[in-house]
Formats: C-alpha cells, structure tokens, sequence
C-alpha cells in the first residue's frame, strides 16, 4: 500500500517538474529557518552522496586496476568526496602540517574519530598509496563493502580479539610488500564528544608501526560538534580544521616490549590531546561559516605549519 502511494506521488512529481522545484525550494527554505530540517535534509543528501561515492568509488577501483596504479584508488575516490559532497553540505577545509603527508614513506596515520562526518576529513587528508581499517560491519554495506575491498581495506571484528590479531599481521606484511601506507583511528569508535579530548587509545596501530618499522604520523581534527552534532541534530556546515603533526619514528622500539608499546601509545596520545584543545580553541573562535573578504566561501584553506 505504502509502496503504491509512493509510485503515485513519483509519478506526479516526474509529470509536474515544477512540483519538484517546488518541493525542493520548501525543503531550502525550511532547512535555513528550522535546524531540525536542515539537520534532516543535509543529512539526506550526505547519504545520497556516499551511495554515489561508493559507486564511483567502484569504477575508480576497476580503471586504476586496469593501467596498474592501485595506489590511487582510495585518494582519487576520496579528494573527489571531500570537494563535492562536501560543498553540497557547507563544509570547507582548512589543514596544517600537510608537508608531513608528502615523504613519500610508508606510515601509520593514526587520526581522532568524532562522528561520520569524518568521511569530510578522510576525504580531505587520505594520503596517495595508503588503505583504510575499518570495522568488519562495514562489509555489509551494500556499495560501500564492494569499495572497500577492491580499495584493500583492512577489517577488524572488535569481537573477536583473535582475528583482528590476524588481520593487522597481514596488514604487517603487505605494508612492508606493497610500501602502502595505513590509516587508522586509534580510538576504535566513534567519540561524539563535545569537548576537545580523546577516548583511549587502542594499541594495534602501534603494534603495526612497530612490527612494519615505519613511522607513526599523527593526524588531529579540532572539536566541530558545533558543525556537526547527530544528538542534538546539529549539521549547519563550517571550517574542519586538521593538523598534521611530525612523524613520531618506531624503529628503536623492541615489539616484544610492552612497556616500550604503551609508552609510544601514551605519547602519541598526549601530543595529539595537546594540539587537539590548541586547534580546537582557534576554530571555536571563528564563525561558523568561513568566508573571504567577497563572502563567498572558501573551500580548502590550507596553511602550512
């Protein structure tokens, strides 16, 4: 019945484009009076996005297959995200440090993890030749998995201890193989924090540098529950500011040391939480909206540190 009634009303509105122009201005128009709408329709259009993304992120998969330069898979998929789906939905870029990024070295980058919306940040920072661990659910996402894995994603089942022993073991190997860098969100969830601070670290990021002997880059994204709040259906767009500190080196660690792996655990941690409550004092200090001196808005703000 519902089905029926939705095939109906597509039919009306294919029959009467200016219905769905219509409809579309009342859906602008209240998102800019109502937050709840706005929260709703950027939303939307962010999954629309994201089902798209991952169908093009397929077809990026099989051409970079094709001539042989699979390194490029994740960051032709990911800047392409970062610039289109972000502008739909307001959001611009501003990133420090980016030099650390262009070694040209093999790395762990280990990042804060705030909210989906950190699909925006991966999208802006995911460095060329690098895979992404992800959680084993997401090899059920219809699109996104077929991505995933043509895209060499790592998974790893928070459940099951054993197999994703295994799988950063594997990730050992093919970084030292492949020369492939990884990116990994050291906190292991999602934090939905409101304040600038971090979950606790876990340690398979660092037991992976270690084992592969290449260093760790921290990457840190400043608090913007301001720009994007799913609790209190907050999504009004803005500034994501991310930094990119120095490589931390791993080589003089011994990987049968857990003491040595708890203190380069801490440390990083410690230098990330540091930068994360200086860079996140400088964004709430700014409007939400960042704009140039002829009001319109600036995409990517990049400043070297």
């Amino acid at each position: 019945m519902f089905l029926d009634g939705f095939l109906i009303n597509l039919e009306l509105l294919t029959a009467h484009p200016f219905a769905v122009f219509l409809v579309l201005g009342v859906l602008i128009t209240g998102s800019r009076i109502n937050p709840t709408i706005q929260f709703v329709v950027r939303a939307f259009i962010s999954l629309i996005f994201i089902i798209a993304f991952s169908v093009y992120g397929i077809i990026t998969a099989i051409f970079f297959t094709l001539i042989g330069n699979r390194g490029l898979i994740n960051w032709a998929t990911a800047r392409s995200y970062a610039y289109i789906a972000g502008s739909a939905v307001g959001i611009s870029y501003k990133v420090e440090g980016e030099e650390h990024m262009l070694t040209g070295k093999p790395s762990i980058y280990v990042c804060n993890h705030q909210s989906m919306a950190d699909l925006f940040v991966l999208g802006r920072i995911f460095p060329k030749d690098c895979v992404i661990v992800g959680k084993a659910e997401l090899k059920y996402i219809p699109f996104l998995n077929i991505y995933m894995i043509l895209g060499n994603s790592i998974f790893l089942d928070r459940k099951n201890r054993d197999s994703s022993v295994q799988a950063l073991i594997k990730a050992a190997d093919d970084v030292k193989e492949r020369k492939t860098s990884v990116f990994i969100f050291p906190e292991g969830t999602r934090s939905r924090l409101k304040e600038a601070e971090l979950l606790p670290f876990k340690k398979g990021a660092f037991y992976l540098a270690v084992q592969a002997g290449i260093p760790i880059v921290p990457i840190v994204v400043a608090n913007y529950s301001d720009i994007y709040n799913s609790s209190r259906r907050i999504f009004c767009g803005g500034e994501l500011h991310m930094k990119v500190l120095p490589p931390i080196e791993t080589t003089n660690i011994d990987i049968n040391d857990k003491e040595q792996i708890n203190a380069l655990t801490d440390k990083t941690r410690e230098i990330m939480l540091k930068t994360l409550r200086e860079i996140t004092s400088e964004h709430k200090a700014r409007p939400l909206n960042n704009k140039t001196s002829n009001g319109n808005t600036k995409l990517d703000n990049q400043k070297s540190s």
